[in-house]
């Protein structure tokens, strides 16, 4: 036969307590459809497309290796959506190599679109892993990927997040030549 501790008995305050958690949380539950989950759900609310537009490298520093990449967002709702910031990860040769987030605001046009502009700062340690792939007289392609989401504000105050993720290759000799370019 199994021992089972004996029953504790509750004080009225805790049980009022509990009693008012759970009717807390059972508001909030109905309160939801009205943060914009029912919208999204049912489709009368489309979250915005996300399209890559490009990636600009600026001149390294000593905290790390600027990155800009530039994504074209498109609001396919005859609303406005607003847009509570967006977080992100960048890897190369499918190493992790900087991520972030901002809180900053945006609002989408409706039935418009808005060029967004994400600052990455890669740091110096995070690439000399690929060193010995970039020394090599004829240098592989790399292969990049950058992910995030941006959050929407119409939807439970910003805790929806709309996922974005991009990848392709570029040489070494690419992106030096960039470079040059971007330094002369």
């Amino acid at each position: 036969m199994a021992n089972f501790p004996p029953m504790q008995v509750r004080s009225r305050h805790s049980a009022l307590a509990l009693g008012l958690a759970l009717g807390l949380g059972l508001l909030i539950l109905i309160g939801l459809p009205a943060c914009g989950v029912r919208q999204l759900t049912t489709g009368e609310i489309q979250p915005p497309k996300v399209h890559f537009q490009g990636l600009t490298v600026g001149r390294p520093t000593s905290r790390g290796w600027p990155l800009t990449v530039t994504l074209l967002l498109t609001n396919p709702n005859a609303q406005a959506l607003n847009l509570k910031g967006y977080d992100y990860e960048l890897w190369l040769e499918g190493k992790s190599v900087a991520q972030g987030a901002s809180d900053e605001a945006a609002d989408l046009p409706a039935g418009g679109q808005a060029v967004a502009r994400v600052p990455i700062l890669v740091k110096l340690p995070a690439l000399m892993s690929l060193l010995p792939a970039l020394l090599r007289p004829e240098p592989p392609p790399l292969r990049y990927q950058v992910a995030g989401g941006f959050r929407l504000g119409a939807v439970l105050g910003g805790l929806v997040r709309v996922p974005f993720r991009f990848q392709g290759r570029v040489t070494p000799k690419d992106g030096l030549d960039y470079l040059r370019h971007s330094l002369g």
